[in-house]
């Protein structure tokens, strides 16, 4: 007597269903995904920021010098805009003064590379772009105003961020006093210019 194995699978409806139900899924969570990701991303550089402008603040304070921020994509030069999503760098200041500028004398403590696909800009109360951010050694910054560092997802093609809904900026608020806080941009709000 010979036993007859049943054999089981799925048939051809069966799998065009599962890949139609799969397909489905995979249309949804994928732009979740995205915004997940963008989120991350802005809050990754608001965090990076963060860190570096009180590392400054502090090395201002303790080592009673005059330390700054400005954008630079390689660490060697200030790239002399409010934009800083190539990156910025860290230094000590060693002639301060209203005609200073990065140059060879000047110590680097920190440089740090932006990621791809936010946009930080630097820009003062009025909204107008300022190109570095400067501490005293009382940890003050240089020019008593405060400033706005904001911290956006760059949509695909354009070249300063949005704050929407679904993937808000960051606004990192430098008090003149030198203490930073951050907070969220409205959705629709400015990521600068």
């Amino acid at each position: 007597m010979t036993m007859h194995a049943t054999q089981r699978g799925f048939t051809l409806i069966e799998l065009m269903v599962a890949v139609m139900v799969l397909a489905i899924l995979a249309g949804i969570a994928l732009p979740n995904f995205r915004d997940f990701i963008r989120r991350n991303a802005v809050t990754s550089q608001s965090n990076a920021m963060l860190a570096d402008l009180q590392y400054a603040r502090n090395d201002a304070i303790t080592r009673r010098v005059v330390t700054e921020i400005c954008g630079s994509t390689a660490g060697t030069a200030c790239t002399g805009s409010n934009a800083f999503e190539g990156g910025w760098v860290v230094y000590r200041e060693t002639a301060p003064g209203p005609a200073a500028a990065f140059g060879s004398a000047d110590e680097v403590l920190r440089v740090t590379q932006a990621k791809q696909g936010i946009s930080i800009r630097l820009v003062d109360d009025t909204g107008t772009a300022v190109n570095d951010v400067g501490f005293s050694q009382q940890g003050s910054v240089l020019g008593d105003k405060p400033l706005h560092f904001l911290i956006c997802s760059v949509p695909t093609g354009g070249s300063v961020g949005q704050s929407t809904d679904r993937v808000q900026g960051a606004e990192l608020l430098l008090s003149a006093s030198g203490r930073p806080t951050i907070r969220p941009i409205a959705a629709g709000g400015s990521c600068g210019s």
